[in-house]
């Protein structure tokens, strides 16, 4: 069955294009546009349906016990720092670039860790070599798609960047780079977790939570961990920078319904991630990693592409990007049908 994977690339689509309200909201500070988005898309919105969709949620953590508690929050600490970084690269080198440097390094660690760890064996027998081949055309892919990305000299759409003592953009993009690639090393992160810790989600479908929203007992921990990083950096943003003020303007309201809004499209693409799970069974974590990085790509650059970012030689080079990302998703949709075939 395809709707594991369907569900998995529309994850990715959603996770592409959740940034795109910060094209307006240049005006508001980033640390401002930035704790709008991690106060409601980790605390107040996962814990709201939690809430209502789990049943005895605080002995579902009483259950899963302490060691698995701690290691998710620290799992979530993690995450939220790499949330830090790919929004600084977002506002500096835009959508497309920062999530193709980003997932080109989380691709590779986020679904070959895994798959090293729980399939050993299947790394010399087909299916590991088609998940192989599946990682390195996504791989060529996010790489080719960060080279067009490079090729445009002008600044990005989405933030306010600060060109003081003569800075340039070749050196904004430079630093955007950087701070893509740390993002991705930590990314896997959130990977990791649902991989390793689904504990959470049995022991939530046992007290009677739906398999649509036991993921939800996982992300809790996880996410409020990853506010708690973001809430201290966003904090020391606005004691350098004086700019908490700017929620006491008449302006910041439409500025924080659009970042509440980043943060819906974005929660719901975390939930269609861990929904994509089930369905492609115990492969889900090797499987629907790429696929949702590689429609993330996909989404971003789409949309980029119709705002006019995307032109002339990069778009030919960005082309290239998309055709390997669009072949790594057949490559892992043919292995799930495989998969399939087999348990039948």
């Amino acid at each position: 069955m395809f709707v594991g994977i369907l569900i998995a690339v529309l994850s990715g689509v959603l996770m592409g294009i959740c940034f795109l309200p910060m094209r307006y909201m240049k005006p508001f500070a980033w640390e401002n546009t930035w704790f709008v988005w991690v106060l409601s898309g980790c605390v107040v919105l996962p814990c709201l349906i939690a809430y209502a969709s789990i049943p005895s949620l605080f002995d579902v953590f009483r259950q899963v016990g302490l060691r698995l508690n701690l290691i998710v929050l620290a799992t979530g600490l993690l995450a939220g720092t790499s949330g830090i970084l790919l929004g600084r690269a977002l506002a500096k080198v835009g959508l497309t670039l920062a999530n193709s440097l980003s997932n080109g390094v989380s691709l590779v660690v986020g679904s070959f860790v895994p798959l090293a760890i729980q399939h050993r064996g299947a790394l010399h027998s087909r299916i590991g070599s088609i998940i192989l081949a599946g990682l390195a055309l996504s791989v060529v892919g996010v790489v080719v798609c960060a080279i067009a990305g490079s090729q445009r000299n002008y600044e990005s759409a989405y933030m306010q960047i600060d060109y003081k003592m003569g800075t340039r953009v070749a050196a904004i993009a430079l630093q955007g780079i950087a701070l893509s690639i740390a993002s991705g090393l930590l990314t896997p992160a959130q990977n990791f977790g649902i991989a390793f810790a689904d504990n959470y989600m049995k022991v939530a479908r046992a007290h009677g939570a739906s398999e649509a929203f036991m993921t939800l007992a996982f992300y809790v921990p996880y996410l409020g961990a990853s506010f708690v990083s973001n809430g201290i950096y966003c904090a020391a943003l606005w004691k350098k920078n004086h700019t908490l003020t700017q929620f006491r303007q008449r302006s910041a309201a439409p500025y924080t319904l659009m970042g509440v809004t980043m943060a819906v499209v974005w929660l719901v693409g975390m939930l269609l991630y861990g929904w994509a799970m089930p369905w492609l069974g115990t492969y889900g974590p090797v499987i629907g990693w790429p696929v949702m990085l590689a429609s993330t790509n996909l989404g971003s650059a789409v949309v980029e592409y119709s705002y006019g970012d995307w032109k002339g030689r990069p778009l030919r080079t960005l082309s290239y990007g998309l055709l390997a990302l669009t072949l790594s998703i057949a490559c892992f949709a043919c292995l799930n049908s495989m998969l399939q075939a087999a348990r039948t």
